[in-house]
């Protein structure tokens, strides 16, 4: 595949008398075939490291028009484009010249006693031995497909190294790379669609020579592969959402099995609320990304179960792809499903209402640290923050608070039994709530607060009245 004939060798030939006019950077490019079009739209019927020649009846007037033409064919993967010497060709802007220099698109002048036969005859000899060894690489590459794993199906390495070029394929509507691990710069990249049953392109390094007779039987043997990567992952998205469904509604043994099928003892969980327009191509990646998870789908959002082991590198994933994620606590049982997906929803609304990408549901985190002393202090000192120092002034603004919460938030019955002017009993709150950075008007900064509370009695200190 590094054999390669290139343009630069072809204007070398003096028989040719072919010189070039611009774009001379590009003269390393590879040439595979050449052949003559006069259409309109050249870029549709030539293939990469094709070299169009034409007497210029396909080159349009105008300077921006020439300029789209030139950009057309490179994108194409085109190697470049020889004009004869016949009187047809219209007047070559300034622009078309431009753009074939900027984008290293070599122009060729051919003079008017060269046939363009003799310029194909001169390509097609060049490449003969590069023919043979196509034949030979294209046998080489069905033995290899032949018996495959799927983790070289995925990864597609095994036909890289056999071309020399790396290889992959993106799922159209995800934007997933399903195929393959390593993609070539945006701007260097050269699309080919796939007939796969989901629309997926074979992108490949358009600096890359490949001829269009492996091309064609490459393309063939991906979608295949295509097919089954997509065949594999969509099943395995429907086997969790189908037992995430019968674990939500009480079936016998359906947690069993979502636990048999990430391979995990342990029902402990998380859930991930996400948008319904992201769910697609977050599925895929998990699934690419071999996580156990499960997804279910409600009508705005999106609920991604994932085993707190693996929270981390799902966060990697959701955190790149969704706009807004809402999480909650930890919970280590299925019976507790429907709470933390009303946990995570309830983040999520609040992340997209804040245009915050990322919010956990606090309270239940902070919980988890509370079943021993030293765990006890850190919810303590993460929640009270100044309170916790044990000085006359946060004393008092600590028991305050503790006497808030006994009386359920009320605001006369605190102040009875603190002996305090109700007004003096806002003017602490306030304090409480500034130097914590917590609200007594939110739900889960109220629960904080009681957990702290609960962590405060547990380790042997209680509030005074």
């Amino acid at each position: 595949m590094n054999t390669r004939f290139t343009v630069g060798e072809l204007v070398e030939d003096p028989s040719l008398d072919t010189r070039v006019m611009s774009g001379a950077r590009g003269l390393s490019r590879a040439v595979l075939w050449a052949h003559s079009c006069e259409k309109s739209d050249p870029a549709r019927w030539l293939g990469p490291h094709e070299l169009l020649m034409t007497v210029g009846l396909c080159i349009p007037e105008g300077g921006e028009a020439q300029r789209v033409l030139v950009a057309e064919l490179d994108q194409a993967g085109v190697a470049g484009i020889a004009i004869g010497d016949d009187g047809l060709a219209p007047h070559l802007t300034d622009a078309f010249h431009a753009e074939a220099d900027s984008r290293a698109f070599p122009v060729l002048f051919s003079g008017p006693h060269t046939p363009f036969a003799a310029i194909g005859r001169t390509v097609a000899a060049a490449n003969t031995d590069r023919q043979a060894m196509s034949v030979l690489l294209l046998a080489k590459l069905y033995r290899l497909t032949g018996d495959r794993t799927d983790g070289d199906r995925r990864a597609a390495r095994d036909i890289g190294d056999l071309l020399g070029i790396p290889v992959a394929v993106r799922d159209e509507k995800s934007g997933c790379v399903i195929i393959g691990e390593d993609l070539p710069p945006a701007d260097r990249t050269q699309e080919y669609p796939l007939r796969t049953h989901h629309p997926a392109r074979l992108i490949v390094d358009r600096r890359t020579p490949i001829d269009s007779f492996v091309l064609g039987h490459l393309t063939q043997i991906l979608t295949v592969d295509a097919n089954t990567v997509m065949q594999q992952l969509e099943q395995r998205l429907r086997s969790g959402a189908e037992l995430l469904e019968q674990t939500l509604g009480g079936f016998v043994g359906a947690g069993d099995r979502l636990l048999a099928l990430w391979g995990r003892p342990l029902p402990d969980f998380r859930v991930l609320a996400i948008p319904a327009s992201e769910a697609r191509s977050i599925g895929l990646s998990l699934a690419l990304a071999e996580l156990p998870f499960a997804m279910i789908h409600h009508r705005r959002t999106s609920h991604v179960v994932i085993p707190p082991s693996n929270y981390i590198d799902a966060a990697s994933i959701v955190g790149e792809l969704s706009p807004a994620t809402g999480v909650s606590s930890e919970r280590r049982s299925f019976a507790d499903l429907a709470a933390a997906g009303e946990e995570a929803d309830a983040e999520y609304l609040e992340a997209a209402a804040r245009g915050q990408a990322w919010r956990e549901y606090g309270p239940q985190k902070i919980s988890l640290l509370s079943r021993s002393g030293t765990e006890s202090d850190r919810v303590i000192s993460e929640v009270l923050g100044p309170l916790a120092v044990d000085d006359a002034q946060h004393r008092i603004l600590r028991e305050t608070l503790f006497a808030f919460l006994d009386h359920d938030l009320g605001w006369k019955p605190t102040a009875a039994s603190l002996n305090l002017h109700r007004q003096s009993l806002v003017y602490r709150i306030r304090k409480i709530e500034a130097l914590t950075g917590r609200s007594v008007r939110v739900t889960r900064d109220i629960s904080a607060f009681w957990l702290a509370r609960t962590a405060w009695a547990a380790r042997g200190e209680r509030p005074g009245p």
